[in-house]
């Protein structure tokens, strides 16, 4: 005969087995990409007047400056001048930017795929002085792994890029 905790557990196991800790799949959170059509990249970038933040992510500070990436979207520019009173004068519109850096006036940005390098020395104009194409890989969706054949060049319209992404919520 089994001792008593043995039969206890033997008779217990196949029951935890029968419980899933798999997510409940109706509130499950799904993204959507943003596609672009690659030749239509050169000429999406270009300034804007100033708007509200509505995805931020990384912050550059250069001179008296405040650049601010709206993940996906652009790049606010904040006057720092009068540090307790910030003010917003521009909006740089970047299809799929997520990050920056600032040298000798020159801002280079993620444009989806593409570097580029944009002068911003006589801002609110700015001048695109130069473009490496394809040479990020695409954006992924935030939170998740990326499944490679997801969204594929093979299962969507030809010559886009992804440059962002939509949060939606599946519901069964």
């Amino acid at each position: 005969m089994l001792p008593r905790y043995k039969l206890l557990l033997f008779l217990i196991l196949p029951l935890l087995a029968a419980f899933s800790i798999e997510p409940d799949e109706r509130s499950l959170t799904i993204y959507k990409p943003v596609l672009f059509k690659k030749s239509d990249l050169a000429s999406s970038i270009y300034t804007l007047p100033a708007s509200d933040f509505s995805n931020p992510g990384k912050i550059y500070i250069y001179g008296n400056y405040i650049y601010l990436v709206d993940l996906y979207t652009g790049i606010h520019v904040i006057d720092n001048q009068n540090s307790a009173n910030p003010t917003k004068t521009g909006f740089i519109h970047i299809p799929g930017v997520v990050d920056l850096a600032i040298r000798n006036q020159v801002l280079y940005a993620d444009n989806a795929i593409d570097l580029v390098a944009i002068d911003i020395s006589n801002f609110p104009e700015i001048r695109v002085t130069e473009r490496l194409e394809a040479i990020f890989p695409e954006h992924t969706p935030p939170d998740l792994e990326w499944i490679p054949h997801a969204y594929s060049s093979y299962n969507r319209p030809a010559n886009t890029v992804i440059v962002g992404w939509v949060k939606k919520q599946r519901n069964r």
